[in-house]
């Protein structure tokens, strides 16, 4: 992607890091119009922005983020451009399922890695999971919260190791299990180490993608957004493990 003074600024979460340089490198072939990408933690970002970052696009892993620089008279109304499914990756032998589900998080001995809640949705959405669970078995959802270990997406947290998939923190030992959106676990599918299962449905949190555009938008911006929703870019975003946005 080319980097220029008229490039279209994009601030996105990380778990959009496969798909949106596809999206990115495509709007661009198509319009001639440059974009550069900030890729992060999606609740960070908006902190940057809140304090004054300039961006001409946000895109991020929930709703909340996007919503609340609308309210706050930094972005335009966000519009939701695709959505995600939460999963668990685990050792095999674990032999997790979703009978065994509550049972084998129960262990009190298993260790469970999420991502950074309040910074990065995606440790907000393992706390919602976590939440339901409570509402069905009190005391154990409290429990997972507790035992949970923060990895990635803090403001604390280093990044990720480049290149290897939610799995890097089940390989390193660090824990048995790791939840996880499906765009990134379906990249440990083929891990005969591991096991990617979605969460039941009775405990998964529903995951929308929201984009919202500066409220000083540019009809150069407001092209991207479009893109985002137009047949070509919802394609690339289910090439990428995500569900259509569109109805």
């Amino acid at each position: 992607m080319t980097e220029s003074p008229f490039s279209l600024r994009v601030l996105a979460a990380g778990s959009l890091r496969h798909a949106l340089p596809a999206i990115a490198d495509t709007f661009s072939a198509e319009t001639g119009i440059a974009v550069s990408l900030v890729l992060g933690p999606a609740g960070l970002l908006r902190e940057r922005i809140e304090a004054g970052e300039a961006f001409d696009l946000f895109a991020s892993a929930n709703m909340a983020h996007p919503q609340r620089l609308a309210s706050a008279g930094l972005a335009q109304p966000p519009i939701c451009f695709a959505r995600n499914r939460l999963c668990i990756v685990s050792r095999t032998e674990l032999e997790l399922s979703e009978e065994s589900f509550t049972e084998v998080l129960a262990n009190s001995t298993l260790r469970i890695g999420t991502s950074t809640p309040g910074d990065d949705p995606a440790g907000d959405y393992a706390f919602e999971m976590f939440d339901r669970i409570e509402a069905r078995q009190p005391g154990l959802g409290l429990d997972l919260k507790t035992r949970a270990r923060h990895l990635v997406g803090g403001r604390s947290t280093p990044p990720p190791p480049k290149g290897r998939g939610p799995g890097w923190a089940i390989a390193d030992g660090l824990v048995d299990l790791m939840v996880s959106y499906w765009s990134n676990a379906r990249l440990c599918a083929d891990d005969p180490a591991l096991k990617v299962m979605p969460v039941p449905k009775a405990f998964a949190p529903a995951i929308d993608y929201g984009a919202a555009l500066s409220r000083h938008g540019s009809a150069a911006s407001r092209q991207l957004q479009d893109f985002l929703l137009s047949s070509h870019g919802q394609a690339i975003l289910g090439d990428n493990g995500f569900s259509s946005a569109v109805l």
